[in-house]
């Protein structure tokens, strides 16, 4: 999928695929990303389509789907620390919401704000001239081909992104380490599911199911009659699926092996074979005017669950600083800073997944799943339940690679502690460096209100209590956000002023007894770190651009000088006399 946007600031979007996916690829929407979809109002319709349940919030290792169940680890805000955690850390939750059910309303919403979406549209080339960059694309429908002059070229177009090849972007790539492939079927397992509940059933069977892999993981798609099987056949690069269709035999009896009730009936949809990649754009944009996101710019496997996560991410940091720059408000710089915040959270990611992707193999090393032979596996999987040495042996390395496992499935802190440093943070008053996470950093929050962090969450509300809202829904929505306390009333004037001199939304509210809300839990004081005269600027994307310890003599002139250098505005664009008067 391509997207642009035209010199009168509209867009299109473009995509070869003839419709939305057909395949629930990615289904884990973590709190962070689904803050990003709170923000455009999409979280609602989000969770209506969503499986949000506790029971799913597990992992599991069995023989079968009816077969002996070797051990489970809680996941996704199914561990009680973790739904602690999340609490702490964000007004939303984990939600599991397949990409065939969320991409049509991310196109239902692109269609109601000003976007063209063209299906069977193919680039074809892309070149850069003196007014921009043309994009010269396919209607596959049609057999037409045209041109798009646009000023910004978004390339969202996946792991083969032509938008990555064309503008010869650098990747740093590291070998693959095996292929996988997706077989979607339908299948009614509600009779099996009595205390089986799971997002994800790992099928260990080191006397059976040799032909498709180490070892295939059950996913449930919708409840409990559309799953899909993920095949892993690490260190190889012969996808053994090549020769399969949907109704080959030996596929459907996989299937039923893998779930292992042959009573059931099994109907295979398709199969979407795929390579474990270890790949990340060197840099996220190119001239300011280029940019890729999610698989494009990072290639890794599904481990953590953060793919989409991310790529919504990335589009989130980078849709308002498009905007600003397209609307005049900001200077072209700030597009720099694009690159600079989401490039080491993608290179992160694509390295720890690969790391815990090769994790799992603890655990299939422990049940037999690397023996050379069925009878060996049957051997090593059996020495689980024998009273020797070797039995003894096998079941603590059973226990230390699940707990292990426990890495991913208890990660909040990789999908929340993202800090940014770029030149669209004003760092200049702080007299520390950023803090870092205690204790694991997968695990552990970090909630800080210093500049370069998500804003932190807390509950406020009026003081007749009716409207009961979180911090971080009084920020975004495009605008700036300027958070004070008792005491604050210079800064909340200082952002009026600074708002109409600079052109820029600047929302303002004050946080305390008399105020337009009030701490009800007195959850801001103990998280917003600063003085209550103080005040935090928060950007459109709800991460902290620059915090005041406490009131300063000069609001009106310091809040200009940190806009002026997060927007990358030139200082003669924008001159104040403090009055609020500006100069273009």
């Amino acid at each position: 999928m391509v997207w642009s946007i035209q010199e009168f600031y509209w867009g299109i979007v473009i995509s070869k695929a003839p419709g939305t996916a057909d395949t629930p690829r990615a289904h884990l929407v973590n709190p962070y990303a689904l803050e990003c979809l709170r923000d455009i109002d999409l979280e609602d319709e989000a969770r209506r389509m969503a499986v949000t349940r506790d029971e799913f919030r597990s992992m599991r290792w069995c023989r079968s789907m009816v077969g002996e169940e070797y051990g489970k680890v809680f996941c996704w805000g199914g561990h009680p620390d973790t739904k602690r955690d999340i609490q702490i850390s964000s007004p939303c939750d984990f939600i599991d919401l397949p990409q065939t059910y969320l991409e049509p309303i991310l196109v239902k919403h692109a269609t109601h704000t000003g976007f063209q979406v063209r299906f069977s549209t193919d680039l074809i080339k892309v070149e850069r001239t003196s007014s921009g960059t043309v994009c010269t694309v396919k209607d596959e429908t049609t057999q037409t081909t045209y041109q798009i002059r646009t000023r910004f070229l978004f390339g969202a177009d996946g792991g083969r992104s032509f938008v990555a090849r064309s503008l010869n972007f650098n990747f740093l790539t590291e070998p693959s380490r095996g292929v996988a492939c997706n077989i979607l079927l339908n299948a009614d397992l509600t009779h099996l599911m009595h205390e089986r509940h799971a997002q994800l059933h790992w099928v260990m069977k080191p006397d059976g199911i040799t032909r498709f892999g180490t070892a295939p993981v059950l996913r449930m798609i919708r409840p409990w009659t559309q799953w899909l099987i993920v095949a892993f056949s690490p260190g190889v690069t012969d996808d053994p699926f090549r020769d399969l269709t949907p109704q080959s035999p030996e596929l459907v009896n996989f299937v039923k092996e893998v779930i292992g009730d042959e009573s059931v009936d099994v109907e295979v949809i398709r199969l979407d074979p795929w390579v474990v990649r270890e790949s990340v754009a060197e840099k996220f944009s190119s001239e300011q005017d280029v940019f890729l996101l999610g698989d494009a710019a990072h290639r890794h496997p599904p481990a953590f669950g953060l793919g989409s996560n991310t790529c919504i991410q990335d589009a989130y940091n980078l849709a308002w600083k498009a905007a600003y720059v397209a609307k005049g408000l900001a200077g072209p710089a700030l597009l720099d800073s694009y690159s600079d915040e989401r490039q080491p959270v993608g290179a992160d990611l694509v390295r720890e997944s690969n790391d815990e992707m090769a994790a799992h193999g603890a655990v299939w090393e422990a049940l037999g799943m690397f023996a050379g032979s069925p009878e060996e596996g049957r051997r090593q999987i059996n020495q689980l339940s024998k009273a020797t040495e070797e039995g003894a042996a096998r079941r603590l390395r059973l226990h230390n690679a699940l707990e292990r496992k426990r890495r991913e499935g208890e990660s909040l802190g990789i999908c929340m502690n993202q800090t940014y440093d770029s030149n669209a943070v004003y760092l200049d008053d702080e007299a520390e460096p950023s803090p870092s996470v205690q204790g694991n950093r997968f695990k552990s929050i970090l909630v800080t209100s210093y500049p370069g962090n998500r804003l932190p969450h807390a509950w406020v509300d009026k003081s007749t209590r009716r409207k009961l809202i979180s911090t971080q829904d009084l920020a975004g929505r495009g605008s700036f956000c300027l958070l004070t306390g008792v005491g604050g009333d210079a800064w909340m004037l200082a952002a009026l002023k600074v708002s109409k001199a600079m052109g820029i939304p600047i929302a303002t509210y004050g946080i305390g007894f008399g105020l337009d809300y009030q701490d009800v839990y007195r959850e801001w004081q103990e998280r917003r770190e600063i003085d209550e005269a103080g005040c935090i600027l928060v950007r459109p994307d709800r991460f902290v651009a620059w915090r005041s310890m406490k009131m300063i003599p000069d609001c009106e002139g310091k809040l200009l000088q940190v806009l002026r250098h997060v927007l990358s505005r030139d200082e003669t664009a924008v001159v104040s006399n403090h009055r609020g008067q500006a100069r273009d």
